[in-house]
């Protein structure tokens, strides 16, 4: 489960960019766009449905 939740995080964008610790280092932030929203939204369903499957598959622990 530790694995599949690591993956789910990973395309759920939990786990974003780095970002510089320099204090005035220049942001890029990213113009959102009609493929950029179309994107994150199959991100969100396969992190959805990879969180499912690991909830599924994990042994009971009774």
């Amino acid at each position: 489960m530790e694995s599949a939740s690591l993956i789910a995080l990973f395309f759920a964008g939990a786990m974003g960019p780095a970002r510089s610790a320099q204090p005035n280092a220049p942001q890029i932030i990213e113009k959102p766009t009609r493929l950029s929203a179309a994107v994150l939204a199959a991100r969100s369903r396969t992190a959805t449905f990879l969180h499912r499957l690991a909830w599924a598959v994990e042994p009971d622990p009774r």
